[in-house]
């Protein structure tokens, strides 16, 4: 079916081609507009292409996914025109219309170049919304964008430098709040904006609508913003301001903005995407014998933010972070532009922190909410190799809301320390907006001693025992749950037949539970205090990052400056 689907994709532009799934009545129609690049000029070399949606028993009309749009704009199909103005010729049917600029000529979109793609939407920022071609349309208007790619050569700033390590960016940045957060804002406004426009309004949201009248008031009406956070997000703020880069959100009518960082750093509050992450720990006998040698392993496939942009992949960034605060630790946050918290990250001490989305009880709305990302970020900082579950949680309770609970939107956070012999080296934390849980290795199936997995929903916190894997009464997604048992009878099946977890086991246990949606995955050691990375390619294909290649960094390396300079006179 798949194949099928797939070639009746590659002829979808083609001049008269009945397509799968709608049924061909009437003559074909002519669909004609002119695609513009944001700012008027014209594309040098316009394509332009359709792609089919579905059209359900109930006359439901499903917009084709991600995967169906990259399959048709790498096809080299698309309708080639000239001076801005198209024409496709398209049997009567629904579909998503796409226009890009094929600068290399290849006749394929390439989002690695960057290659300025648009689309037509029903409203501003709005996803592929289908058109019913049954007449001819003469009034489309495609606007064309890219994100704008990290510097080429290395940048220094005062208390904070970009370069590039091993293909992969990173940023570092040194001194209090306020300096940290000015040389974030001047090394990477422009890359900020992008992250915001193209994930949080366009593949998030969905809506510049949604955003204006619904989130933003959201954000300032709910949240609580700690000081130390507000501190660093205004000099972000200032930073990219005194940056002289474009900072206008045209979709806003308007510059980018200090709540705008908010909902950089609050995304994950919303939930309004698809939950897929999932994380593994192993220790002591479990990696005996393997290159970790009975110390402490875990992985993380970070998955669900797929903008079709590929932002979240090209605007990955490594910041290794060093605060000047009394007694803070430095730490490595595996993120995005313009995250002062994080959701992925390990200190220098090997402490490790990540966030899965996680299930929620039912209740009201509450405020005094604290984005779930600086909790995180606070733990990096301040707990060390020897943190346990309750000195995670006083942190956690430190930061909680108006109704007693850590984290808004329901949250698996696993959380790691170098294995040297304690009992509890490893666990997740489960909670919401209401309280939360810890689960140790053991509590639940697989049962396997020294050995995590953990997906998108609870098994102790609103956990029933009369109703194993329900959470808070509901039956968890079928995602959440095959890839819970699937890298849960690898890890019983491993431990049956003695074989131990490695780094190979580790990266193939993620590939096992990967299904097209994994932006980027890490792997960490924090007995070595070492990583990997891996992230998802930047053609015009889904998100495989765990089957990519993998790039290890030794903690320290992150924090030197580019060879040959003074890193802001440290």
């Amino acid at each position: 079916m798949w194949i099928a689907r797939i070639a009746s994709m590659l002829a979808l532009c083609a001049v008269s081609c009945p397509v799968v799934g709608q049924a061909s009545s009437g003559s074909p129609a002519h669909l004609t507009g002119e695609a513009r690049l944001e700012g008027g000029a014209i594309p040098a070399a316009l394509r332009v292409f359709a792609v089919p949606a579905s059209v359900r028993a109930d006359g439901r009309v499903i917009p084709p996914g991600k995967p169906a749009i990259f399959a048709a704009a790498r096809s080299g199909t698309g309708v080639a025109a000239e001076g801005g103005r198209f024409e496709l010729r398209l049997e009567p049917g629904h579909y998503a219309v796409f226009a890009f600029d094929d600068l290399d000529g290849d006749g394929i979109w390439d989002p690695g170049a960057p290659e300025p793609i648009g689309w037509h939407a029903d409203e501003t920022c709005g996803r592929f919304d289908p058109l019913d071609v049954t007449r001819d349309r003469e009034d489309l208007r495609l606007v064309l964008r890219a994100p704008t790619p990290f510097p080429a050569s290395d940048r220094v700033v005062e208390h904070g430098s970009f370069t590039r390590l091993k293909g992969i960016p990173v940023v570092r940045l040194h001194g209090d709040a306020r300096q940290r957060g000015f040389a974030h804002g001047q090394l990477l406004a422009a890359q900020i904006v992008d992250f915001f426009r193209n994930y949080i309004l366009e593949d998030k949201l969905r809506s510049a609508r949604a955003y204006r009248d619904g989130f933003e008031p959201f954000l300032e009406s709910h949240f609580t913003w700690p000081e130390a956070f507000r501190v660093e997000c205004e000099a972000v703020i200032a930073g990219m301001r005194a940056s002289g880069a474009p900072l206008a959100v045209p979709e806003l009518g308007r510059e980018f903005s200090l709540t705008d960082l908010y909902a950089i750093n609050s995304y994950i509050e919303t939930r309004a995407m698809r939950s897929s992450c999932t994380q593994f720990a192993a220790w002591g006998e479990r990696t005996a014998g393997t290159d970790v040698d009975g110390g402490m392993i875990t992985g993380r496939n970070m998955d669900g933010e797929c903008d079709l942009r590929k932002v979240t992949v090209s605007h990955f960034l490594l910041f290794a972070v060093e605060p000047s605060e009394p007694d803070a630790k430095r730490y490595v946050s595996m993120m995005w532009p313009g995250f002062v918290g994080t959701i992925s990250g390990i200190n220098e001490d090997g402490f490790h922190a990540m966030e899965n989305a996680g299930t929620t009880g039912p209740g009201p709305v509450v405020k005094g909410l604290v984005p779930i990302s600086w909790t995180m970020r606070e733990a990096l900082a301040r707990l060390g190799g020897d943190a346990t579950a309750a000195s995670v949680k006083a942190v956690c309770d430190e930061y909680a809301n108006a109704a007693g609970g850590s984290c808004g939107p329901g949250c698996v956070m696993l959380f790691a320390v170098p294995f040297l012999g304690q009992q509890q080296p490893a666990f997740v934390f489960e909670g919401d907006r209401f309280g939360d849980a810890i689960r140790f290795a053991g509590d639940v199936w697989p049962q396997v001693s020294e050995a995590l997995v953990c997906s998108n929903h609870h098994h102790v916190y609103g956990a029933d025992p009369d109703a194993p894997g329900v959470s808070f009464g509901v039956e968890p997604s079928f995602s959440s749950r095959w890839r819970y048992e699937a890298g849960g009878e690898k890890l019983a099946a491993w431990s049956r037949v003695g074989r131990a977890i490695g780094t190979a086991e580790m990266r193939e246990l993620l590939q096992t539970v990967a299904h097209g949606t994994t932006e980027y995955a890490i792997v960490t050691r924090p007995n070595a205090r070492e990583f990997d990375v891996a992230l998802a390619s930047l053609e015009s294909e889904p998100w495989d990052a765990p089957y990519r290649e993998w790039m290890t960094f030794g903690f320290d390396e992150l924090f030197a400056a580019p060879a040959g300079r003074d890193d802001g006179g440290r």
